[in-house]
């Protein structure tokens, strides 16, 4: 009798904990909504009134993946030789990481820079990369860049809310990006090997413990299931046996609680 209970006991151990031992380290951090973007694009924005210092850039409300579309070149100014042309067949996605510069194709003409094709507005842009490579693209006018004007005056910074189309843009200037909170977004390339060796490590470290555990259940089940009455001598050294894995996997549990925490 003392035998049995002693078993089912074990048994449903082994349930609860094979259940715990199913974690895999796994954790999803909540956020909470902001309005500001996660990455700011501090840099100079020149429209056709004034330039000023902006930070929080975005265009389309986007820092990445931006659509722009290939330029078709204008004949004789006249639509009608594209009017069979659809040019958001032919997209690229930029990235703010990646641009020094965004500026019309005629900054001091605005119209010059526009094309209509198939009665839709474009803007001829160009676009210089941190290689200083130039490219032309075209950009629906209506799309929008938005930002923060910094005014800097003898009472502080003043940052007023912007918004202005791409045909009323001169010329955007990104000089750098950080988060949006104070602790600087970029990270060395030995800040980021060690973050992510440690992050090997981490993982490794709970095949390790799961290896372990897995062990050791399949251990304290084979000793569980020879449990005899027949024998106290053999019970007594099986009961022994258990009491030690289960502390060995005490053990590992605690390990598995302590980089939960």
């Amino acid at each position: 009798m003392k035998s049995h209970l002693y078993k089912k006991y074990i048994c449903s151990t082994l349930v609860i904990l094979t259940t715990i031992c199913c974690w895999n380290g796994s954790m999803v951090e909540s956020t909470t909504s902001n309005k500001r973007p996660d990455v700011n694009f501090f840099g100079q924005i020149e429209d056709h009134y004034k330039t000023f210092a902006a930070e929080d850039i975005l265009i389309g409300g986007k820092y990445e993946v931006i659509p722009v579309y290939q330029a078709i070149t204008k004949k004789n100014n006249s639509n009608e030789n594209n009017k069979d042309i659809d040019p958001k067949q032919n997209k690229a996605l930029l990235d703010l990481y990646e641009i020094k510069s965004i500026e019309l194709k005629h900054p001091t003409e605005p119209t010059a820079s526009q094309i209509n094709i198939n009665n839709r507005d474009y803007s001829e842009i160009i676009v210089t990369s941190i290689n200083d490579t130039k490219k032309n693209y075209l950009i629906e006018s209506g799309r929008k860049i938005t930002c923060k004007e910094i005014d800097k005056g003898p009472k502080g910074e003043v940052h007023e809310e912007r918004e202005l189309n791409i045909t009323h843009l001169r010329k955007l200037t990104i000089t750098g990006y950080k988060g949006a909170t104070p602790e600087p977004m970029k990270k060395s390339y030995d800040q980021v090997s060690q973050s992510t060796q440690a992050a090997e490590d981490k993982e490794s470290e709970k095949k390790d413990i799961a290896h372990n555990t897995n062990s050791l259940l399949d251990q304290i089940e084979k000793n569980v299931q020879n449990l005899s009455q027949e024998s106290p001598t053999t019970f007594e050294s099986l009961k022994s046996s258990i009491l030690t894995m289960l502390k060995a996997l005490r053990e590992q549990l605690q390990k598995m609680v302590n980089m939960l925490q």
